[in-house]
This record gives structure tokens, C-alpha cells and sequence, in this order.
């Protein structure tokens, strides 16, 4: 379909560009291929100078990042100090508050009943 002198043009452009670029791009994948081909050998050198051992298979330990577990509530989306987390937009949030009020409402009703 593009059959105009301007598409043409700027595929003859494209190609060009393509031609000049293209010694940019193979030195840059060829120093990332020698970098990986290093990064192999060293690894390989580490895991032949440390004797693997079978405590370290067999017992792995559980990772510590120092954050602790979010508590929000999955009925409400609330933390344990009452705010929502910031992912909650205000639509939503109102949203909730007024489902939440209303089951409140609800529930005092049934025990005065």
C-alpha cells in the first residue's frame, strides 16, 4: 500500500541509517557477548575453588529482607492503623467506606432485634 515517493523516501532513509548504525550495534553486542563469556569463567573459577557442600543444599535458609508482611484487611483494604495503602484511589475508597458504614449499620440492626 505505501507506494508514495514520500514512503520511498523515508524507507531509503531508514535503510541508511540502518547501514550507518549497524557497526555501533555489532561492537556493542559482541562486548556484551565478552562480558557474559567473563562473568561465566569467574563463576566457574569460584564454584571449583568452594567445595559445595550437602548442609548448604540440603537446609536452605529462609531469606530476611527486613520488611515485614503487609496486614491489610481483604474485606475492607485497610492497614491495621486504618488508612488504605496507596494503591487504593479515592473512588474506591469511598466506595468501600459506604459498603463498610452500611454492613455496620446493618449488623446493629440485627442485634437490637
Amino acid at each position: 500500500m505505501a507506494k508514495s515517493l514520500r514512503s520511498k523516501f523515508k524507507r531509503r532513509v531508514r535503510a541508511v541509517a540502518r547501514v550507518k548504525k549497524e557497526p555501533k550495534a555489532a561492537a556493542l553486542l559482541q562486548k556484551a557477548v565478552d562480558r557474559r563469556q567473563e562473568y561465566e569463567a569467574e563463576e566457574a573459577a569460584k564454584e571449583a575453588a568452594e567445595p559445595s557442600t550437602a548442609e548448604k543444599v540440603a537446609a536452605p535458609e529462609k531469606m530476611d529482607d527486613g520488611t515485614e508482611k503487609a496486614g491489610i484487611s481483604l474485606k475492607t483494604l485497610k492497614k491495621p492503623d486504618g488508612t488504605y495503602p496507596a494503591w487504593v484511589n479515592s473512588k474506591k475508597k469511598q466506595k468501600l467506606s459506604k459498603i463498610n458504614k452500611n454492613a455496620k449499620k446493618n449488623k446493629q440492626k440485627k442485634r437490637g432485634r
